[in-house]
């Protein structure tokens, strides 16, 4: 067996995402669905309830008055942004045990991947978009696949974020010579098996290319421009130093206000210390 085909096995045989998240996701397919429905699925992890209280309490989302119960979070955030929230929480949970290895502190990943979740959500604002929180999503997820090849392929990992580090290169291209795949596509393989919405598992695939002739391009393109700014501000470490060139394509996808985010960086900063504490205390 290869070792492409030994990573895909054992991506194939990773656990689901809880059911708490597949509950949800009935859920909102649901019409008939209430605030209150959704509360006693939450209700059935005290951990994640906990976490979902104190984001809809955080001084990111601005609530006027103290929001007591899971149903009042869900009124005032709704049911995608709860559901991804609770998918976030979840994948953090469920590789928290992966352990630091030259190169790669799980830490600073998650730093780094929150950061790209930060930024992203706040592209989509920007340019103007009333659903924003696939966008949130799907930059956190977006380097997903590496902690597969940490958790199934370390020996081999190491060697690549080594050889990424000594010739300067980047860490997919590292990962492609010793691993035979990347990142990206690891990372389709697992947001196939957790069966994650279209536009992230597109995002996931495609973020290093930044454009794609579909209609979850826009998506793609803010996680692509996205990734490149975490890197910019130092938020977090993904595994390597290199700061991508952009795709010039993707203004033409995103028209961008210009300066958008020097005149915007003070603010992002504080959402992206929010969220990394909401995500990360208590988890790793």
């Amino acid at each position: 067996m290869t070792l492409v085909d030994r990573i895909c096995e054992q991506v194939n045989s990773l656990p689901t995402l809880p059911t708490i998240y597949s509950a949800l996701n009935e859920l909102i397919e649901n019409p008939r669905a209430t605030p209150e429905d959704a509360a006693k699925v939450i209700a059935t992890d005290q951990a994640t309830a906990f976490k979902i209280l104190r984001s809809a309490n955080s001084a990111f989302y601005g609530l006027n008055g103290r929001v007591d119960t899971i149903s009042q979070a869900i009124i005032h955030l709704g049911f995608n942004e709860i559901k991804n929230l609770v998918a976030a929480i979840s994948i953090v949970n469920m590789f928290k045990k992966n352990s630091d290895i030259d190169n790669f502190c799980p830490v600073d990943f998650w730093a780094h991947s929150i950061g790209v979740g930060v930024m992203t959500r706040f592209i989509g604002q920007v340019i103007g978009l009333g659903n924003v929180e696939n966008f949130f999503l799907a930059g956190i997820l977006h380097d997903l696949g590496k902690l597969i090849f940490v958790e199934y392929a370390k020996e081999e990992y190491i060697e690549a974020l080594r050889i990424a580090e000594e010739k300067g290169i980047p860490l997919r291209d590292a990962e492609m010579t010793v691993l035979g795949i990347d990142h990206t596509f690891a990372g389709e393989l697992l947001s196939d098996r957790w069966k994650l919405p279209e536009s992230i598992k597109q995002a996931i695939r495609y973020h290093h290319l930044g454009t794609m002739d579909d209609k979850h391009n826009v998506i793609v393109a803010s996680v692509h421009i996205a990734n490149i700014c975490a890197k910019l501000f130092a938020m977090g470490y993904s595994g390597d130093a290199i700061i991508p060139e952009p795709n010039y394509k993707v203004w033409e996808v995103l028209r961008l206000p210009d300066n958008v985010f020097k005149a915007s960086i003070q603010s992002i900063m504080r959402d992206y210390e929010i969220t990394v504490g909401q995500l990360l205390h208590n988890n790793l």
